[in-house]
């Protein structure tokens, strides 16, 4: 299991939320984001739009699995993004 905290740098829009979800499909390993009022699987698209990712958030990135290495570092480059719309999936961009 990989952990590490971090603190959001920007606010997250629906979009962005939607595009983490379906990338975090990609990998094998199960990725959790916690929150103090929160537990989310990254994977479940649902989740990641109940729970709003606003700047300032501290959050932990929770990571297990055969490459959770990868899943946690794909996390880490997304949740420290510096501009709105770096995670969004681009027109015929493979899921």
């Amino acid at each position: 299991m990989r952990v590490h905290d971090i603190t959001l740098t920007r606010d997250f829009s629906s979009d962005d939320l939607k595009s983490i979800s379906i990338k975090a499909g990609r990998y094998l390993s199960e990725i959790i984001l916690l929150k103090p009022d929160a537990i989310i699987d990254v994977k479940s698209l649902l989740g990641m739009m109940l729970s709003p990712l606003k700047k300032g958030f501290v959050i932990t990135i929770r990571t297990k699995g055969k490459d959770e290495e990868e899943a946690l570092d794909f996390m880490c480059e997304i949740m420290d993004s510096r501009q709105s719309g770096d995670v969004v999936l681009k027109a015929g961009e493979m899921v």
